[in-house]
């Protein structure tokens, strides 16, 4: 019996590996589709019960993944149809999650809020998959019990939401048509240029983002080789930055400005070309460890800042529209990179870090220039 399970795990682990370029492909599309649809819904329908939906239907689909697998044979439209509802429900539930606190936590207290809210998802990034994959190598956890353990996540944080003291979210009078109501929200983001350039950072932030994670397998199969556990390294380092940035910010009573934030990647940028000059396995785990804490804190900054000057009935068409553009980078950077990097190597960083530096230098000069003429 014990053997049987075993056997059945080395098959769905092999499955999932000979899927895995396929299934990023179809997460991609769902962040893709998901942003948009929040846009759409976060603002015209009660934030709370857009979240106890999304985790419902989350719970609901691992648990008619786990009655339909067959760990014998897994069957490939299953495993895409709860890969897609998934990223899916995840991507609405975002936004929605954002829009809703400024109901619940007190404007001085948003940052210290998101600072910890995006520790707590660090460790969980970080636990969920060491314990899963320890279950399942032990034999102790089939698949179908680990889609169960799955939705009963899905179960906790719904009755969590549903404990949420809230106030019912009423849509504008002007609520009426989604998609004129959407539009309206992307002329908002492009008119108010403090939102307009964080989008831009966000988006060349995870363009460079996309593209220092696909050049880490390659650095640790070609420039490290001798270390077996080189990229393991990496991806924990990199994954740890969210609990210390989130820890130090929410210590932090100052409150961080946008020019700080695009500092910080700027700063980012200079080691990363530094880095491509003299790449040595020890400054290449320290600027996993900096660069994953630095980024941990743009993204609380970030969605702090975005918070405070959003009116609150297009909280949900701002972050939608604004992650859209953050998603739809992605696919781009992992598709340039992805043709260079074995010509480029260790100078992939170099690349990286100019376009950061680039990017990043423009962003400030914007910024100073937008905030000189609100003063005037």
């Amino acid at each position: 019996m014990q053997e049987n399970r075993q056997f059945q795990i080395a098959i769905f682990l092999h499955f999932i590996a000979a899927m895995h370029s396929l299934i990023t492909g179809v997460g991609g599309t769902m962040f893709f589709l998901g942003d948009f649809l929040a846009a759409v819904i976060v603002d015209h329908h009660d934030r709370k019960r857009v979240m106890l939906v999304c985790n419902a239907i989350a719970a609901a689909i691992c648990v008619l993944g786990a009655w339909l697998i067959d760990p014998n044979a897994p069957q490939t439209w299953l495993l895409i149809l709860i890969t897609s509802v998934l990223d899916l429900m995840t991507t609405i539930n975002f936004p929605a999650a954002k829009a809703i606190t400024p109901d619940i936590i007190a404007a001085p207290a948003l940052q210290r809020f998101n600072a910890i809210a995006n520790a707590v998802f660090s460790m969980a990034s970080i636990l969920s998959p060491l314990i899963g994959g320890l279950l399942l190598s032990t034999g102790r956890l089939g698949f179908q019990g680990f889609l169960l353990i799955n939705a009963g996540s899905y179960v906790v944080a719904a009755l969590l939401v549903w404990t949420l003291n809230s106030p019912v979210f009423k849509p504008g009078e002007d609520a009426s048509d989604p998609i004129k109501d959407t539009i309206y929200g992307l002329k908002y983001v492009v008119g108010n240029h403090q939102l307009a350039l964080m989008m831009l950072a966000l988006g060349a932030f995870n363009f460079c983002a996309a593209g220092f994670l696909l050049a880490a397998p390659y650095m640790a199969d070609h420039l490290y080789a001798g270390r077996p556990s080189a990229y393991s390294t990496f991806l924990l380092i990199n994954a740890c930055r969210g609990l210390l940035g989130g820890a130090v910010l929410s210590l932090q009573r100052q409150r961080v400005s946008v020019m700080q934030v695009y500092t910080e990647q700027l700063v980012i940028g200079v080691l990363m070309v530094g880095l491509g000059f003299h790449l040595t396995h020890f400054l290449w785990l320290a600027l996993a460890l900096i660069n994953g804490f630095v980024n941990s804190q743009m993204f609380s900054s970030v969605a702090t800042l975005m918070q405070g000057m959003t009116p609150r009935e297009l909280l949900g068409r701002v972050f939608g529209l604004i992650f859209l553009v953050y998603d739809g980078v992605q696919p781009l950077g992992n598709f340039f990179f992805g043709q260079f990097i074995k010509t480029w190597g260790a100078h992939t960083y170099t690349v990286l870090g100019g376009v950061l530096v680039l990017s990043f230098a423009l962003l400030i000069w914007a910024t100073r220039r937008t905030q000189a003429k609100a003063a005037a």
